[in-house]
């Protein structure tokens, strides 16, 4: 993989960038060493999570409770209803956009990350082994060495097709393949944000799977820029590369870099465990 493709991939996986001011650059823990606070700091950063954890939770549930409530017939309450719902997602949004934020000012200390790793419940301390290990497999792949310049860098939201959608997507693909869904949901995610940013890359690869037209004309069938029959490429091509006796090797065969590898994995771990994770990722490094 060339180096341009490298740090296009590692922008488009993490919506992030190495700031170029210093002034940028103060200690993560300096924010969290305020005059007062004596407790530890990964219980400090523990603590932040879970507040994470909850308004995520609290949203998600406002959103359920909102969507079961009937319309009615009045414009009005419609258009409270509608202002209700677009309130309680925004809040969901935001939850996860300050999660994502608070992991990876854990992840830009890989000491304070590792202290975070032992003290969090089981759980939590899974979070955050995987994220910042996906995290730092795709710095590598950048050349990024000095975490604490990395700033998550917001796009809108635009261009993605909805994320149930797409798990629909990857679940019948995955199913026709025998390949697990998360696995696509992550190439998804770290090829082209959701399909957000389709290329073409500095090798030529398009897509919301970024595919060679080479490998989509060996591969693909009906339009490269679709979606369904992107996923259905990715899901075919792992599927021939021998993922059913070897995930690990399917994944080098679609991009030649173990740290790709690596980050693909610990992505779909997450939604492996809790599907919930897709959605998290689709609002990672968005703003609206």
């Amino acid at each position: 993989m060339s180096g341009p493709r490298r740090a296009r991939l590692a922008a488009l996986a993490t919506g992030i960038v190495a700031a170029v001011s210093m002034l940028q650059a103060s200690s993560v823990s300096a924010k969290f060493d305020h005059p007062g606070n004596r407790a530890p700091l990964s219980s400090r950063y523990i603590g932040w999570l879970q507040q994470d954890e909850v308004a995520i939770a609290s949203a998600a549930e406002d959103n359920r409770l909102l969507a079961l409530q009937p319309t009615g017939n009045g414009f009005l309450a419609r258009m409270v209803l509608n202002l209700e719902l677009a309130n309680a997602g925004y809040r969901y949004r935001q939850a996860i956009r300050k999660e994502q934020s608070d992991l990876l000012q854990i992840a830009s200390e890989p000491d304070v990350a590792e202290a975070v790793i032992r003290d969090a419940t089981p759980n939590l301390a899974l979070v955050v082994r995987d994220t910042s290990d996906a995290w730092y497999s795709i710095w590598r792949m950048a050349g990024i060495d000095e975490f604490n310049l990395v700033r998550i860098h917001p796009h809108p939201m635009d261009g993605a097709v909805p994320s149930p959608q797409l798990l629909g997507y990857y679940r019948t693909s995955g199913a026709h393949y025998q390949v697990d869904w998360s696995f696509l949901a992550s190439i998804n995610f770290i090829e082209s944000d959701f399909g957000r940013i389709n290329g073409p890359s500095s090798a030529g690869a398009i897509g919301p799977m970024q595919f060679l037209p080479s490998t989509w004309s060996a591969y693909g069938t009906g339009d490269v820029s679709n979606p369904r029959d992107a996923i259905e490429a990715a899901a075919r091509y792992l599927f021939l590369h021998g993922s059913l006796r070897n995930m690990d090797g399917a994944i080098f065969a679609y991009n030649h870099d173990t740290d790709y590898v690596r980050a693909i994995t610990d992505y779909a771990d997450l939604m492996r465990r809790d599907p919930a994770w897709l959605d998290r990722f689709y609002y990672w490094n968005t703003s609206g």
